[in-house]
């Protein structure tokens, strides 16, 4: 019997996305890891308590690597269970296979194909990132890639009525909201100093992208140890329409109006009221926002 020196926890998130194929990409992806001598053990998830029981069984087994299939969601949840369970979050290596309806976060890496995120995962390339931490009075909680708060957030509440849809799930919340959602006021402090806007859109990354491949935050590093703090002010229904494309490529900025900052600690100042999202999960609005640099190992693609 050979004797497997690398075990790793397989942890596919049945609730993401049209699953028609899912099963047949599960086994392929379990096949490939086991040919190479990984004692693998799966676990399919449809709601939060399976993806806790699995986390604890995988720490009690001294498990230490987890590749999660999935979307940004899939991510988001297992990041926070694993730091429900341990304090030795350092020592975890994660990777994200994209399978679900938001598959944002790992654009970042530049990766060509899930093929070569499987060669990353064999070969051990991992590289440190950041991890933002969103602050509660009654404790914390962890986001990978981006918080939105107004339109996208928005978007997140009307996404599940369409979840049905799959990929285009997105883009049909994304209609329904973009005809009926109006700019809120915010206030905001950004390391000490106090800025408030009236506000379409707030996106704080730490990764470029969200929203279907949208660069919402263009000059976000992964690793850098900054917050990227972007604002799209109110603006017209027509301004909006005539410059949406420019989302795509972060030129946003230079043509409706924005404010972009970087920040290593972000306050919300009395805007509880407001819709939020992190990595495109419905969450309550924190009261703080900072970031851990270099926290995570995460597969990075090669050079």
């Amino acid at each position: 019997m050979a004797l497997h020196s690398r075990k790793l926890a397989l942890i596919a998130n049945l609730a993401s996305r049209n699953h028609q194929d899912q099963s047949r990409f599960d086994q392929y992806v379990l096949d490939t890891l086991e040919k190479q001598q990984i004692q693998v053990i799966l676990y399919k998830t449809i709601n939060l308590e399976d993806l806790e029981n699995a986390v604890k069984d995988c720490l009690e087994a001294d498990i230490k690597e987890f590749v999660a299939i999935g979307g940004d969601g899939s991510l988001h949840h297992l990041i926070n269970q694993l730091f429900a369970h341990t304090d030795d979050i350092a020592q975890i290596k994660l990777a994200i296979i994209p399978k679900g309806t938001g598959n944002d976060y790992i654009r970042n890496f530049n990766f060509k194909s899930k093929r070569e995120i499987i060669e990353s995962i064999l070969s051990e390339k991992y590289t440190q990132v950041d991890l933002g931490c969103l602050h509660y009075s009654g404790g914390q909680h962890y986001f990978i890639n981006m918080l939105g708060i107004g339109f996208s957030a928005a978007v997140v509440k009307n996404l599940i009525k369409y979840k049905w849809l799959g990929g285009l799930s997105y883009y049909f919340a994304l209609i329904e909201t973009f005809f009926r959602y109006q700019s809120q006021d915010i206030s905001i402090e950004l390391d000490g100093k106090t800025y408030q806007y009236s506000c379409f859109q707030l996106s704080i990354g730490i990764g470029k992208y969200a929203g279907h491949n949208m660069k919402l935050c263009p000059n976000a590093v992964i690793n850098d140890g900054l917050l990227d703090v972007n604002i799209i002010e109110k603006v017209s229904l027509w301004e909006l329409i005539r410059y949406l494309h420019t989302l795509k490529d972060g030129s946003y900025l230079q043509h409706i109006p924005s404010r972009s900052f970087q920040a290593k600690e972000v306050k919300l100042l009395n805007v509880s009221y407001l819709n939020c999202e992190a990595d495109g999960e419905d969450i309550a609005c924190p009261k703080k926002v900072t970031i851990f640099r270099k926290r995570i190992l995460m597969p990075t693609a090669a050079n």
